[in-house]
């Protein structure tokens, strides 16, 4: 049998195509990823780019509604019942949401300064390689809550609670823009303002400073007069340092942002607690605070009061005070005046109106209500915190300003100075007698036997003196003090007063358009 074979010959060159034409369908597979690759790196690039853009709007809007640049204008509004009123949310101005935009005209505010404010601080651009990306932020005040008996406050406050919404956009070249929207609330809450004996702002070493045989302990002023203090609950606190020496001894805590025992260095490393000799916090009990206190500075007394000393044992004392109320006379607030020379006492009942005084020297009693006094010089200061006739149990408030047009500055170097003489205020609740004073002056004092009040100084330095007790709480930035009083705080004092904490920023989300 004869086999016959086809010819097959051109067999290599088929295969030769096929293999061409796998490598050419691979080699377009690669470009292809590759582009793509390339494609999805650049998207990823720009979406984080215009989410970078839009976190700086969103932190733009903040840090203005943060700062003293915005002065919350709403209360006027509050006042005239915001229209659809301020219990809504979002609170309504004119019967729309109020909004505050980085398109002024686009802003539904109010006070025209602030919308011009909010729409320059929360819009830009920033520089990207050799692009320019964008960002701009809307702010919705969804809540607004007064609160009142803030520490410090001669008046009413208000927390809000704002949604702020930014968009950062980057130019495409040939397509639309990538853009990323961020979302954030900012709110702030309030607590209980008087947990401390003593109390200082101050960021450095020796905020407070203790030596000799101070010591810290508390009462309850609710309970009787002058008794049930207990070598406890006498906590302390400060965003600094605090140093003690000789016998002090703190009984209860010490809190503070800082941590550990030792020597104090200025700087990142300092140390919470300092001590010396035998001097001791009970337990070493040291409480870290997540953050540093803040406590606002309080406003400048208004009305302003006049500057000059007003003597005690002045002749025509009473006339002097009288003409300084503008147009205010005497009565309806009286003014009498008993003793004689040094032993000269005025004594004041304001009658439910704020007093303006200027820079008082002697023995000054003062009934139940409001004083705005230029500084307290040497002499004697009781308070009658019960004694007012058309207010029987208001409370006796000094709102300080200490201003000096002849001094560097414009303030005085010193604003409260009772060194040797007594602070008296018979009702032992602290509550009763508020010291309050915005600036950064000097307040020297030594307390007395019935020394109760409270002292409000968030940016004054505090030296006490000699060894009267003092009852209360001192908030200060600086306190210092020698001798061998006690600090002993009243416990009931944690449910009067409130103050206003620091903003948090409580919620955060993104997304891509």
């Amino acid at each position: 049998m004869v086999m016959t074979r086809n010819n097959e010959r051109g067999v290599a060159l088929v295969i030769t195509l096929f293999l061409m034409a796998s490598l050419s369908a691979l080699a377009v597979s690669l470009m292809f990823l590759s582009q793509t690759e390339t494609s999805a790196s650049r998207n990823y690039k720009t979406m984080s780019q215009a989410r970078y853009a839009g976190e700086a709007g969103v932190h733009r809007a903040m840090n203005y509604l943060m700062s003293t640049a915005y002065a919350n204008t709403m209360t006027t509004a509050w006042a005239a019942g915001l229209n659809s009123g301020a219990t809504s949310s979002p609170v309504r101005y004119s019967g729309n949401p109020v909004v505050l935009s980085s398109t002024a005209t686009d802003s539904n505010y109010p006070d025209n300064a602030i919308k011009t404010a909010f729409a320059a601080a929360a819009q830009g651009d920033l520089a990207a390689g050799t692009g320019t990306i964008h960002y701009a932020a809307v702010a919705k005040l969804l809540s607004m809550v007064q609160v009142t008996n803030v520490y410090g406050a001669t008046g009413p406050r208000y927390i809000q609670t704002w949604q702020i919404t930014a968009t950062g956009s980057v130019p495409v070249a040939g397509a639309p823009a990538a853009t990323v929207e961020v979302s954030a609330t900012l709110e702030r809450d309030v607590a209980d303002a008087n947990t401390f004996a003593v109390f200082a702002t101050g960021l450095g070493c020796g905020a407070i400073d203790l030596q000799g045989n101070v010591q810290t302990a508390s009462y309850d002023s609710s309970g009787a007069t002058g008794t049930g203090v207990a070598d406890s609950g006498g906590n302390v606190g400060t965003n600094g340092n605090m140093t003690i020496g000789g016998h002090v001894d703190v009984h209860g805590s010490l809190s503070s942002p800082r941590t550990g025992i030792g020597t104090c260095t200025e700087g990142a490393n300092m140390t919470a607690l300092t001590e010396s000799g035998a001097a001791t916090v009970d337990g070493n009990n040291l409480v870290q605070l997540p953050q540093a206190m803040n406590f606002d500075t309080p406003d400048p007394p208004s009305p302003m009061p006049p500057q000059g000393t007003m003597n005690a044992a002045a002749a025509g004392i009473c006339t002097q005070i009288a003409s300084a109320q503008s147009a205010l006379t005497m009565p309806p607030a009286t003014c009498g005046v008993s003793g004689t020379g040094s032993n000269t006492t005025v004594t004041i009942d304001p009658m439910g109106r704020t007093i303006k005084l200027g820079d008082i020297t002697g023995n000054f009693v003062l009934k139940g209500g409001t004083y705005n006094v230029n500084s307290v010089g040497s002499g004697n200061l009781s308070v009658l915190p019960s004694g007012a006739i058309v207010n029987p149990v208001s409370n006796v408030v000094l709102n300080i300003a200490g201003k000096c047009t002849t001094c560097t500055g414009g303030n005085l170097a010193t604003v409260f100075d009772l060194t040797g003489n007594a602070i008296v205020n018979a009702s032992m609740d602290p509550a009763r007698l508020q010291i309050v004073y915005g600036g950064s002056g000097a307040i020297e004092m030594t307390g007395g036997s019935l020394g109760a009040f409270m002292i409000y100084a968030p940016n004054a330095a505090v030296t006490t003196h000699g060894n009267s007790d003092i009852w209360g709480s001192v908030l200060a930035r600086q306190v210092t003090s020698a001798g061998t009083p006690r600090f002993i705080y009243d416990r009931n004092l944690q449910s009067k007063f409130f103050t206003l904490g620091n903003w948090v920023m409580s919620s955060f989300s993104w997304k891509k358009y």
